[in-house]
């Protein structure tokens, strides 16, 4: 009879021992996430890296630089207007930037092409986020996409959070963003 009471104390003990220390971490990591010091992360294209900042103009002639958004969430789009990918994409995103302007932001970086087809492509999609031109290719060689569309995800304190290679549709951009939104790793096929 003892050895019952001794069996089931001990057990009582070591599990609210297990939740104790589980709660001890959940709130310490969610108190390390909002006060991460970030002046020794390495900036580069790949989750877990500081996002390059850069400084680019829009199809509308206005200037838009990453860190301008520091606190929301940002989400950068490889596309082009040829990209046949990319034309399936861009109505999600659309979508996704309309659902989600409090805390999010999108920049679509165009690859290389004239001012008047970026414009077309805009105008086409009714695209409300900024479009960013580049003709000398100058983010390709910061942020590497390795096809299109390439999009990366950038959590409020400038951390990429994700990347994803190749076109999405509104419940995978949801998904990724909720997760970065909560301090998640993204997990959008879980």
């Amino acid at each position: 009879m003892a050895r019952k009471f001794i069996h089931k104390y001990l057990f009582l003990l070591t599990a609210v021992g297990v939740i104790m220390a589980g709660l001890y971490w959940a709130f310490r990591s969610q108190d390390q996430t909002s006060n991460r010091d970030l002046s020794n992360l390495p900036e580069g294209p790949t989750a877990g890296l500081r996002a390059p900042d850069f400084s680019g103009t829009t199809v509308d002639g206005e200037s838009v630089r990453i860190s301008d958004y520091q606190g929301k969430i940002v989400l950068v789009n490889f596309f082009a207007s040829w990209c046949g990918p990319c034309q399936a994409e861009t109505p999600f995103l659309v979508e996704a930037y309309q659902n989600n302007q409090e805390d999010v932001t999108i920049i679509g970086l165009n690859l290389q092409e004239t001012p008047a087809a970026v414009s077309a492509y805009r105008d086409d999609f009714n695209v409300p986020y900024p479009l960013v031109l580049d003709p000398e290719g100058r983010f390709v060689e910061i942020y590497h996409p390795r096809g299109l569309p390439t999009s990366w995800f950038i959590d409020r304190d400038g951390v990429i959070g994700y990347v994803h290679i190749g076109p999405m549709d509104s419940q995978l951009i949801q998904k990724i963003l909720d997760d970065i939104r909560s301090g998640e790793q993204p997990d959008p096929f879980s």
